[in-house]
């Protein structure tokens, strides 16, 4: 029973971002000791799985606050290409109702201002990345799976297989009567590479922190763990790295639909593959995935 028990203890946190009550007792918690922490990550690059991590660290809680860029923004419709204007006042008062030893979680694509705020405002900032291939598959599987999902109508009455979804999803689309357009998955993720610029951010790899359940090795995990805790002024012995890992990356804690390391492979056919490397081939060479175009 344990591991059920976990898992519906993950969702209920997760859930607990819409609870005001949840956030105020939050905002009580006043004794922890410095920094507070930013998560931010690419969608369904593993969020979840990091939250976890941080979750199980010393004195170290979720403040209750998820949020994505366009949570500010002040041109709401804008087109997927336009870089909207946001209200910086807005994002600084949800920034300082963060206390010490609380983390936020986000999805924010790079913006300098933004970046400037945060460094202002003393977070220490993760950014977790995946393969993106992986998070193409990932996000085609969330969106036609969940109901409320802003681009499910389009991904269940327009898309009618598994196959188009995911070509969908790595070529993005323009606006139609059903939803919004959709850039394309080297688009969405081009936007996140400017964080990698910034020496005050620890990047984050899915890959590295999985461990052996999601197709990682153990060993990997915990230097990866290691890292964090110490960014986040949290060090751990070898030992307590371990233990912070199992506990992080068991199967009752995850709450990601499948969290292995190169599912692509199982959805991927020869086009998905060539349209792949036309729309992200130099993003997944950026950020270390391959070589070259030849896989």
């Amino acid at each position: 029973m344990a591991a059920p028990i976990r898992r519906i203890a993950s969702i209920r946190l997760l859930r607990a971002v819409a609870s005001t009550s949840y956030r105020g007792w939050a905002r009580s918690m006043a004794m922890l000791p410095p920094p507070r922490v930013f998560l931010n990550s690419v969608p369904k690059a593993g969020t979840h799985l990091l939250m976890e991590l941080l979750r199980n660290l010393p004195r170290m809680m979720f403040s209750g606050r998820h949020h994505a860029l366009r949570d500010f923004s002040m041109e709401p419709g804008s087109p997927p290409e336009h870089v909207p204007a946001i209200d910086l006042d807005a994002f600084d008062r949800v920034l300082r109702k963060v206390r010490n030893g609380q983390f936020v979680t986000g999805h924010f694509e790079y913006r300098k201002d933004v970046e400037l705020m945060l460094d202002r405002r003393g977070f220490s900032s993760l950014l977790m990345l995946r393969d993106p291939r992986d998070v193409a598959v990932s996000h085609t599987f969330y969106v036609t799976g969940t109901e409320r999902h802003w681009l499910h109508r389009r991904f269940t009455e327009t898309l009618h297989t598994p196959d188009e979804r995911l070509m969908a999803t790595i070529t993005g689309f323009s606006d139609d009567e059903i939803s919004n357009g959709q850039e394309s998955i080297g688009q969405r993720f081009e936007q996140y590479l400017g964080w990698l610029t910034n020496p005050n951010v620890l990047v984050c790899h899915f890959e590295a922190l999985v461990g052996p359940s999601g197709g990682g090795s153990l060993e990997e995990s915990r230097e990866a763990v290691r890292a964090v805790a110490e960014h986040l002024e949290r060090p751990l012995s070898k030992e307590e790295s371990e233990r912070v890992a199992q506990r992080s990356w068991s199967q009752g804690a995850a709450t990601f639909r499948k969290g292995q390391i190169g599912d692509w492979r199982n959805h991927f056919n020869e086009d998905h593959k060539e349209v792949f490397k036309q729309v992200a081939g130099d993003v997944l060479i950026r950020l270390g995935y391959e070589h070259d175009l030849n896989w």
